[in-house]
């Protein structure tokens, strides 16, 4: 059996592929921008790699190829280059390189693993995985070995993060136990060596929610690093019998399905932490050549440590049983163990979420937030909530330091970046948080949370064309999500595609939860705006409750109806209740002029609190002029 490498992905990215079909089919860009009614510069964007198109415009674009070149279709952009070629109806002009693999090698390759043997075709993906490749990760098509592009105020929207040299995805491990009850520990086990890499600024680590998403799922590694943008991944298993524990890695190269480094460790469980910071060091000496430098963990008891992993198991579940699991034994955890800092950090982000059924929780989500940034200061989970608290109760003192030691740190996490970016938007600096944005979307690409706020991210600056990309996006991988339902019909009606809002407007109707019926009145409201039914838009807004839409959400409503003296008393009640979206009004795009040029609006931002905002705002301002902020 003869296996042979994959070709060089420098001559592979899609720009160069559609490049070379155009030419094949002597079809300009003007004309395929024609085709698919969007503007000649997206198509450039497109060739040149500055941008990837979604998944609806590359069917689109598939379609139209296979309408001159039958059996074209959009598996062939992520085929091998001579397969692309001849699917055009061009010779093959360049051969794969590598030579064969023995029987040997492969027995070597496979031996020791205790996962499913799937690394020997690490590019085959076949039907309805493929799709979801070349829909989700179209934008992985970029050159191998370049460095990552700035991601800054310019005009795209690409968040796809070319491979690099040292780029890895960490695999939850393989529970080998037996018992179903402890899969959380391999999931603990690999989250840790996950973030002793990310500490080393050599490495580019796929998030957390990326690599777990692939839990329990039947993908091979080629895959896997295709979808998270990397070329190592790093899987393994963990077998726990009473004190002893076995946990076994390999770090495998995506390109070739080789073996980069493999290890057993046999231990007593009181060992786990010394393990698991032994495994993180030879992986990076594997990959650079450069050991992880990380400061000694203070001394965890294990069965504290072990049900702070069980606590983040429940918790990632975003369930309403699994967080009061995870807030029982979180309590447990704290209690036999009251200096542990990331239990302290778990414990407030959780509560902060919690505060949603709960408002009563804020205050203990702030003393659990404030212990766990007392014992380790650079947390970044507590930095990220501390921000988040502290723009709820316009606290914008606490928001600015937080957010300045999060920015002051010289690794960055793709949850960090998210905490970054809800500090610039909420400092007025719309065009910094979407580069914020873009960057924790790159980080962690099959993020449902972080795809959704890029979209509203280029929505609020008025750039409705790539929010809906986005949003796209973000459908793909929540579908029929009644949030991003909103979004679409909101941005279609924006854009004057009534009759596509419409569509989504009996989509939400179709996917009712309890959020939907103030979302859909929202859509209702933005279809009237557009087919500018101002008397219907009024009419809609008057049996709307503020209390569902927020008082500074119903108020830009009114605003762009043209009732300002409605819309400037729910202004003044958002100042009252501290609404964070007041300050997001001052900045949106659709904001309408007649209503920052009205006295009253003028008046209402001489408040003290606001003035207060302003004087942050500016100070801001000042050190990014001079650089003291990146």
């Amino acid at each position: 059996m003869a296996v042979t490498q994959d070709r060089d992905s420098t001559t592979d990215h899609f720009g160069v592929r559609l490049a070379l079909a155009l030419d094949a089919l002597n079809m300009s860009r003007s004309q395929l921008a024609a085709a698919l009614g969007v503007d000649k510069s997206v198509i450039s964007r497109w060739v040149s790699g500055q941008m990837a198109p979604g998944g609806n415009n590359l069917a689109r674009v598939s379609a139209l190829f296979a309408r001159q070149k039958p059996g074209f279709n959009v598996t062939h952009w992520t085929s091998s280059m001579a397969d692309f070629e001849n699917a055009l109806g061009l010779a093959a002009s360049r051969t794969s390189s590598g030579a064969a693999i023995s029987a040997d090698e492969i027995e070597a390759a496979n031996s020791g693993s205790h996962t499913n043997a799937r690394r020997l075709v690490p590019y085959a993906m076949l039907g309805a995985a493929i799709v979801l490749l070349v829909v989700i990760a179209a934008a992985s098509f970029r050159q191998h070995g370049t460095e990552p592009p700035t991601v800054d105020r310019q005009r795209h929207p690409q968040i796809a993060e070319p491979r690099s040299m040292h780029s890895v995805a960490v695999m939850p491990f393989v529970n080998m136990s037996g018992d179903a009850a402890k899969d959380f520990f391999g999931d603990g086990v690999a989250e840790e060596i996950l973030n002793d890499l990310s500490n080393n600024p050599n490495f580019r680590v796929a998030a957390r929610t990326s690599s777990f998403s692939f839990k329990g799922k039947n993908a091979d590694i080629g895959e896997i690093a295709s979808k998270l943008h990397v070329n190592a991944v790093l899987e393994g298993s963990v077998r726990q019998e009473g004190g002893e524990i076995r946990i076994v890695a390999q770090l495998i190269d995506a390109k070739t399905g080789f073996h980069l480094w493999s290890a057993r460790y046999d231990r007593k469980l009181d060992d786990l932490l010394a393990v698991q910071d032994e495994i993180a060091r030879s992986i990076a000496a594997a990959l650079s050549r450069k050991l992880v430098s990380k400061p000694s963990l203070p001394p965890i008891e294990p069965e504290a440590y072990r049900e702070f992993l069980q606590a983040q198991y429940f918790f990632n579940q975003r369930t309403a049983d699994g967080n009061h699991r995870a807030d029982q034994i979180l309590k447990g955890v704290l209690s036999r163990q009251p200096n542990f800092a990331a239990a302290y950090a778990l414990s407030g982000h959780l509560l902060m979420v919690m505060t949603v059924e709960n408002p009563a929780l804020i205050s203990l989500s702030r003393k659990m937030t404030a212990k766990a940034l007392n014992l380790d200061p650079d947390n970044q989970e507590a930095l990220d909530t501390k921000i988040e608290l502290a723009l709820r109760v316009w606290d914008w003192e606490a928001a600015y330091q937080a957010g300045h030691r999060l920015i002051s740190q010289n690794v960055r996490s793709a949850n960090s970046y998210n905490g970054i970016a809800f500090f610039y938007q909420y400092f007025g600096f719309p065009e910094r948080a979407l580069d914020a944005r873009l960057r924790a979307a790159q980080l962690d690409p099959l993020n449902f949370a972080y795809r959704r706020n890029v979209e509203l991210a280029l929505w609020h600056l008025g750039r409705v064309g790539e929010a809906i990309n986005q949003a796209q996006a973000a459908l793909e991988l929540q579908p029929n999500h009644v949030s991003v339902l909103h979004d679409f019909c909101a941005f279609h009606a924006r854009a004057g595609r009534i009759a596509e809002a419409r569509k989504y407007r009996q989509r939400i109707a179709g996917n009712m939860d309890s959020r939907s019926p103030a979302i859909g009145k929202v859509c209702d409201i933005e279809i009237a705006l557009r087919a500018k039914d101002i008397l219907q838009a009024r009419e809609l807004l008057s049996h709307a409750n503020p209390k569902d839409l927020g008082a500074a959400v119903a108020g830009l409503l009114y605003a762009r109806a043209g009732d300002l003296t409605a819309a400037m008393k729910l202004f003044s009640q958002a100042y009252d209740r501290h609404e964070q979206w007041l300050i997001w009004v001052r900045f949106d795009a659709a904001t309408p002029r007649s209503l920052l040029r009205d006295p009253r609006w003028k008046g209402l931002w001489q408040r003290p609190l606001l003035v207060d905002w302003e004087r942050y705002h500016n100070r801001l301002a000042s050190e990014l002029a001079a650089r003291n902020f990146h």
